[in-house]
Protein backbone atom coordinates (compact mmCIF):
# COMPACT_ATOMS: atom_id res chain seq x y z
CA UNK A 1 0.00 0.00 0.00
CA UNK A 2 1.63 3.41 -1.08
CA UNK A 3 2.49 5.42 2.13
CA UNK A 4 1.30 8.65 3.01
CA UNK A 5 3.01 11.65 1.40
CA UNK A 6 5.28 13.87 4.02
CA UNK A 7 3.51 16.61 3.07
CA UNK A 8 -0.06 15.01 4.22
CA UNK A 9 1.59 13.74 7.56
CA UNK A 10 2.71 17.43 7.86
CA UNK A 11 -0.36 19.14 7.58
CA UNK A 12 -2.15 16.52 9.32
CA UNK A 13 0.27 16.74 12.22
CA UNK A 14 -0.02 20.74 12.21
CA UNK A 15 -3.73 21.02 12.50
CA UNK A 16 -3.87 18.43 15.19
CA UNK A 17 -4.16 20.75 18.00
CA UNK A 18 -7.22 22.34 15.92
CA UNK A 19 -9.39 19.08 15.74
CA UNK A 20 -8.08 17.99 19.06
CA UNK A 21 -9.63 21.17 20.70
CA UNK A 22 -12.43 20.54 18.80
CA UNK A 23 -12.86 16.98 18.08
CA UNK A 24 -16.02 15.89 19.98
CA UNK A 25 -18.06 18.67 18.32
CA UNK A 26 -16.38 17.50 14.81
CA UNK A 27 -17.17 13.83 15.93
CA UNK A 28 -20.99 14.37 17.18
CA UNK A 29 -21.20 16.63 13.77
CA UNK A 30 -19.78 13.66 11.67
CA UNK A 31 -23.03 11.52 13.21
CA UNK A 32 -25.39 13.84 12.24
CA UNK A 33 -24.52 13.98 8.93
CA UNK A 34 -23.98 10.11 8.41
CA UNK A 35 -27.70 9.45 10.32
CA UNK A 36 -29.20 11.71 7.81
CA UNK A 37 -27.47 11.07 4.68
CA UNK A 38 -27.28 7.37 5.45
CA UNK A 39 -29.72 6.20 7.84
CA UNK A 40 -28.86 2.85 7.01
CA UNK A 41 -25.92 3.25 8.97
CA UNK A 42 -27.87 3.96 12.46
CA UNK A 43 -28.17 0.61 13.09
CA UNK A 44 -24.89 -0.69 12.94
CA UNK A 45 -24.04 1.74 15.94
CA UNK A 46 -26.76 0.34 18.02
CA UNK A 47 -24.92 -1.27 20.38
CA UNK A 48 -22.27 1.51 20.22
CA UNK A 49 -21.60 3.20 23.96
CA UNK A 50 -23.51 6.42 24.44
CA UNK A 51 -20.25 7.94 24.52
CA UNK A 52 -19.05 6.72 21.04
CA UNK A 53 -18.10 10.65 20.05
CA UNK A 54 -15.92 10.58 22.30
CA UNK A 55 -14.27 7.36 21.88
CA UNK A 56 -13.83 8.20 18.21
CA UNK A 57 -12.52 11.39 19.13
CA UNK A 58 -9.89 10.22 20.81
CA UNK A 59 -9.26 7.85 18.16
CA UNK A 60 -9.20 10.10 15.46
CA UNK A 61 -6.61 12.69 17.80
CA UNK A 62 -4.40 9.89 18.37
CA UNK A 63 -4.26 9.27 14.53
CA UNK A 64 -3.39 12.75 14.12
CA UNK A 65 -1.07 12.98 16.75
CA UNK A 66 1.24 9.56 15.88
CA UNK A 67 0.36 10.12 11.87
CA UNK A 68 4.56 9.15 11.30
CA UNK A 69 4.55 6.47 13.79
CA UNK A 70 1.31 4.53 13.30
CA UNK A 71 3.46 1.28 14.98
CA UNK A 72 2.13 3.02 18.38
CA UNK A 73 -1.46 2.43 17.38
CA UNK A 74 -1.03 -0.86 16.68
CA UNK A 75 -3.23 -2.35 19.10
CA UNK A 76 -5.70 -0.30 19.52
CA UNK A 77 -6.28 -0.99 15.61
CA UNK A 78 -6.45 -4.17 16.58
CA UNK A 79 -9.34 -3.71 19.01
CA UNK A 80 -11.24 -1.37 16.26
CA UNK A 81 -10.96 -3.38 13.35
CA UNK A 82 -11.94 -6.64 15.78
CA UNK A 83 -15.52 -4.25 16.49
CA UNK A 84 -15.88 -3.44 13.32
CA UNK A 85 -16.45 -7.39 11.99
CA UNK A 86 -18.82 -7.77 15.27
CA UNK A 87 -21.16 -5.23 13.75
CA UNK A 88 -20.50 -6.06 10.40
CA UNK A 89 -18.90 -2.65 9.09
CA UNK A 90 -17.75 -3.59 5.32
CA UNK A 91 -15.69 -1.56 2.94
CA UNK A 92 -18.53 -0.20 1.15
CA UNK A 93 -19.52 1.52 4.81
CA UNK A 94 -15.89 3.35 4.62
CA UNK A 95 -17.04 5.94 1.76
CA UNK A 96 -19.96 7.22 4.40
CA UNK A 97 -17.79 7.89 7.51
CA UNK A 98 -15.53 9.55 5.10
CA UNK A 99 -17.51 11.79 3.18
CA UNK A 100 -18.86 12.27 6.78
CA UNK A 101 -16.20 13.02 9.13
CA UNK A 102 -14.60 15.22 6.42
CA UNK A 103 -17.72 17.24 5.69
CA UNK A 104 -17.63 17.66 9.68
CA UNK A 105 -14.33 18.99 9.45
CA UNK A 106 -15.34 21.37 7.50
CA UNK A 107 -18.33 22.13 9.58
CA UNK A 108 -16.58 22.71 12.97
CA UNK A 109 -13.66 24.60 11.53
CA UNK A 110 -14.86 26.70 8.97
CA UNK A 111 -12.13 28.48 6.33
CA UNK A 112 -9.40 27.64 8.54
CA UNK A 113 -10.13 23.92 7.02
CA UNK A 114 -8.04 24.70 2.96
CA UNK A 115 -8.58 22.72 0.34
CA UNK A 116 -4.73 21.29 1.16
CA UNK A 117 -6.04 20.75 4.57
CA UNK A 118 -9.24 18.88 3.28
CA UNK A 119 -6.81 17.18 0.71
CA UNK A 120 -4.46 15.80 2.95
CA UNK A 121 -7.20 14.43 5.69
CA UNK A 122 -8.59 12.83 2.75
CA UNK A 123 -5.41 10.99 2.26
CA UNK A 124 -5.02 10.28 5.79
CA UNK A 125 -8.61 9.13 6.20
CA UNK A 126 -8.31 6.65 3.15
CA UNK A 127 -4.82 5.11 3.89
CA UNK A 128 -6.31 4.38 7.63
CA UNK A 129 -9.14 3.49 6.60
CA UNK A 130 -7.68 0.85 3.92
CA UNK A 131 -5.01 -0.72 7.08
CA UNK A 132 -8.72 -1.22 8.60
CA UNK A 133 -10.33 -3.29 5.98
CA UNK A 134 -7.17 -5.14 5.05
CA UNK A 135 -7.26 -6.21 9.07
CA UNK A 136 -11.36 -6.63 9.22
CA UNK A 137 -11.22 -8.82 5.65
CA UNK A 138 -8.61 -11.30 7.46
CA UNK A 139 -10.42 -11.43 10.44
CA UNK A 140 -13.95 -11.96 8.71
CA UNK A 141 -12.04 -14.82 7.17
CA UNK A 142 -10.41 -16.17 10.04
CA UNK A 143 -14.29 -16.23 11.82
CA UNK A 144 -15.62 -20.08 11.07
CA UNK A 145 -13.42 -22.36 12.90
CA UNK A 146 -13.87 -25.47 13.53
CA UNK A 147 -15.71 -25.78 16.13
CA UNK A 148 -17.99 -23.14 15.13
CA UNK A 149 -19.00 -25.44 11.67
CA UNK A 150 -19.60 -28.61 14.58
CA UNK A 151 -22.26 -26.14 16.19
CA UNK A 152 -23.62 -24.99 12.81
CA UNK A 153 -23.83 -29.15 11.62
CA UNK A 154 -25.66 -29.16 15.26
CA UNK A 155 -28.36 -27.37 14.37
CA UNK A 156 -29.45 -28.52 10.82
CA UNK A 157 -32.12 -30.61 12.54
CA UNK A 158 -33.79 -27.60 14.59
CA UNK A 159 -33.55 -25.71 11.49
CA UNK A 160 -34.80 -28.54 9.51
CA UNK A 161 -37.71 -28.33 12.41
CA UNK A 162 -38.18 -24.38 12.36
CA UNK A 163 -36.58 -23.02 9.12
CA UNK A 164 -39.24 -21.29 7.72
CA UNK A 165 -40.31 -19.55 10.57
CA UNK A 166 -36.95 -18.46 11.06
CA UNK A 167 -37.29 -17.36 7.56
CA UNK A 168 -40.38 -15.89 7.46
CA UNK A 169 -39.65 -14.01 10.83
CA UNK A 170 -36.09 -12.72 9.30
CA UNK A 171 -37.80 -10.99 6.28
CA UNK A 172 -41.01 -9.54 8.57
CA UNK A 173 -38.01 -8.12 11.09
CA UNK A 174 -35.40 -7.20 7.62
CA UNK A 175 -39.02 -5.03 5.54
CA UNK A 176 -39.72 -3.81 8.65
CA UNK A 177 -36.18 -2.02 9.53
CA UNK A 178 -34.94 -1.78 6.25
CA UNK A 179 -37.22 -1.31 4.04
CA UNK A 180 -35.50 -0.07 0.90
CA UNK A 181 -34.61 -3.48 0.72
CA UNK A 182 -38.26 -4.86 -0.26
CA UNK A 183 -38.01 -3.93 -3.71
CA UNK A 184 -35.47 -5.87 -4.20
CA UNK A 185 -37.50 -8.89 -3.44
CA UNK A 186 -40.53 -7.45 -5.60
CA UNK A 187 -40.52 -10.49 -7.79
CA UNK A 188 -39.62 -12.95 -6.04
CA UNK A 189 -41.51 -16.27 -5.78
CA UNK A 190 -44.30 -16.65 -3.30
CA UNK A 191 -42.52 -19.32 -1.58
CA UNK A 192 -39.36 -16.88 -0.80
CA UNK A 193 -39.14 -18.37 3.04
CA UNK A 194 -38.88 -21.90 1.54
CA UNK A 195 -36.77 -21.28 -0.82
CA UNK A 196 -34.15 -19.48 1.91
CA UNK A 197 -34.87 -22.07 4.58
CA UNK A 198 -33.72 -24.97 2.21
CA UNK A 199 -30.73 -23.13 1.72
CA UNK A 200 -29.66 -22.63 5.22
CA UNK A 201 -30.34 -25.92 6.11
CA UNK A 202 -28.36 -27.35 2.97
CA UNK A 203 -25.80 -25.14 3.94
CA UNK A 204 -25.78 -25.94 7.50
CA UNK A 205 -25.16 -29.91 6.43
CA UNK A 206 -22.79 -28.87 4.03
CA UNK A 207 -20.74 -26.79 6.15
CA UNK A 208 -17.29 -28.74 5.95
CA UNK A 209 -17.57 -29.89 2.20
CA UNK A 210 -19.18 -26.81 0.29
CA UNK A 211 -17.73 -28.10 -3.33
CA UNK A 212 -21.64 -29.80 -2.71
CA UNK A 213 -23.07 -26.39 -3.00
CA UNK A 214 -21.02 -24.74 -5.53
CA UNK A 215 -23.80 -25.09 -8.40
CA UNK A 216 -26.07 -23.62 -5.98
CA UNK A 217 -23.84 -20.69 -4.92
CA UNK A 218 -23.92 -20.09 -8.70
CA UNK A 219 -26.97 -19.71 -8.98
CA UNK A 220 -27.27 -17.63 -5.56
CA UNK A 221 -25.06 -15.15 -6.93
CA UNK A 222 -26.45 -15.03 -10.69
CA UNK A 223 -29.85 -14.02 -9.62
CA UNK A 224 -28.57 -11.63 -6.70
CA UNK A 225 -26.87 -9.96 -9.49
CA UNK A 226 -30.15 -9.70 -11.22
CA UNK A 227 -31.99 -8.16 -8.35
CA UNK A 228 -29.27 -5.99 -7.82
CA UNK A 229 -27.62 -7.00 -4.66
CA UNK A 230 -24.91 -5.30 -3.28
CA UNK A 231 -22.65 -5.59 -0.07
CA UNK A 232 -24.63 -2.89 1.85
CA UNK A 233 -27.55 -5.02 2.23
CA UNK A 234 -25.57 -8.05 3.30
CA UNK A 235 -25.50 -6.65 7.12
CA UNK A 236 -29.18 -6.05 6.91
CA UNK A 237 -29.99 -9.88 6.36
CA UNK A 238 -27.64 -11.29 8.73
CA UNK A 239 -28.91 -8.56 11.52
CA UNK A 240 -32.20 -9.37 10.59
CA UNK A 241 -31.48 -13.58 10.66
CA UNK A 242 -30.12 -13.38 13.87
CA UNK A 243 -33.08 -11.82 15.67
CA UNK A 244 -35.33 -14.31 13.61
CA UNK A 245 -33.15 -16.98 15.63
CA UNK A 246 -33.47 -15.30 18.77
CA UNK A 247 -37.11 -15.04 18.12
CA UNK A 248 -38.15 -18.41 16.70
CA UNK A 249 -35.66 -20.81 18.96
CA UNK A 250 -35.50 -18.62 22.32
CA UNK A 251 -33.15 -19.65 24.60
CA UNK A 252 -31.75 -22.29 21.74
CA UNK A 253 -30.39 -19.67 19.87
CA UNK A 254 -27.50 -19.65 22.47
CA UNK A 255 -24.58 -17.24 22.07
CA UNK A 256 -22.46 -19.83 20.77
CA UNK A 257 -25.39 -20.20 17.84
CA UNK A 258 -25.62 -17.30 17.07
CA UNK A 259 -21.43 -16.45 16.98
CA UNK A 260 -20.94 -19.70 14.98
CA UNK A 261 -24.05 -18.31 12.63
CA UNK A 262 -22.70 -15.19 12.37
CA UNK A 263 -19.18 -16.40 11.04
CA UNK A 264 -20.69 -19.10 9.04
CA UNK A 265 -22.87 -16.33 7.41
CA UNK A 266 -20.26 -14.15 6.55
CA UNK A 267 -17.81 -17.15 5.13
CA UNK A 268 -20.45 -17.40 2.36
CA UNK A 269 -21.23 -13.77 1.93
CA UNK A 270 -17.74 -13.23 0.89
CA UNK A 271 -17.58 -16.36 -1.56
CA UNK A 272 -21.20 -14.74 -2.64
CA UNK A 273 -19.58 -10.84 -2.77
CA UNK A 274 -16.35 -11.67 -4.61
CA UNK A 275 -18.46 -13.64 -7.27
CA UNK A 276 -20.84 -11.44 -7.79
CA UNK A 277 -18.30 -8.73 -7.99
CA UNK A 278 -16.53 -10.93 -10.88
CA UNK A 279 -20.32 -10.92 -12.55
CA UNK A 280 -21.46 -7.23 -12.26
CA UNK A 281 -18.09 -6.59 -14.08
CA UNK A 282 -18.84 -8.86 -16.64
CA UNK A 283 -22.41 -6.92 -17.62
CA UNK A 284 -20.72 -3.80 -17.28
Amino acid sequence: MEQLSAKTIEIVKSTAPAVKANSEKITSRMYERMFSKYPYAKPLFKNAPKNQPQVLARSIVAYAENIENLGALDAALERIAARHVEISILPEHYSWVGESLLGAIKDVLGDAVTDEINAAWTEAYWYLANVLIEKEKKLYQSLLTEDKKKIIKDTAPILKEKGEAITTRMYEIMFNNYPDVKKLFANQPKNQNQVLARAIIGYAENIDKLSALSGAIEKIAVRHVKTNIKPIHYPWVIDSLLQAMSDVLGDGATDAVKKAWFAAYWFLANILMKREQELYQEVA
